[in-house]
């Protein structure tokens, strides 16, 4: 589903690769989920890919399988590490490990549109869900929208 220790560079040439985390980099990740007030239900090791340089934890973001469709949720890039297409090599990754349209929810869609993602007033129930509880439980001042990646 994902690819195996694929090495990267990013802007400035950093060289980093995206692969599954381990169990102790999973819980570097849960620890930066909470951090950053990201969505920390339903965690699990195995639906996580992570970007490192070696041992250092860079970002991390999950496929999340619902009864009603995928999620790509948990995105997050580690300061001082934003800015250099790190996430964007994250959710191009995620996206090669599904083959179903993959949906999120986010108050940043001018960084998903160019990755193929589109704002949409349709979307399934647990999408709906998850507008509910960001809107309830992660509050911001920006507006939450819905997104999808359809695949040509």
């Amino acid at each position: 589903m994902y690819v195996q220790g694929c090495l990267l560079f990013c802007k400035n040439f950093m060289k980093f690769s995206l692969r599954r985390p381990s169990d102790k980099e999973f819980q570097s990740i849960c620890d930066y989920i909470k951090e950053f007030e990201l969505d920390n239900r339903d965690l699990k090791k195995e639906q996580f890919v992570l970007a490192a340089e070696g041992t250092q934890l860079l970002g991390f973001g999950r496929l999340r399988k619902h009864a009603d469709c995928t999620e790509l949720c948990s995105l997050g890039v580690v300061m001082p590490h934003r800015m250099k297409g790190i996430g964007k090599a994250i959710v191009q990754e995620l996206l090669k490990g599904s083959s179903d349209a993959v949906f999120l929810v986010c108050i940043i869609p001018d960084f998903f549109t160019p990755l193929g993602f589109r704002v949409t007033e349709q979307f399934p129930t647990s999408i709906k869900d998850k507008i509910t509880y960001c809107t309830q439980e992660l509050v911001v001042p920006e507006t939450y929208v819905a997104m999808v990646f359809q695949k040509p």
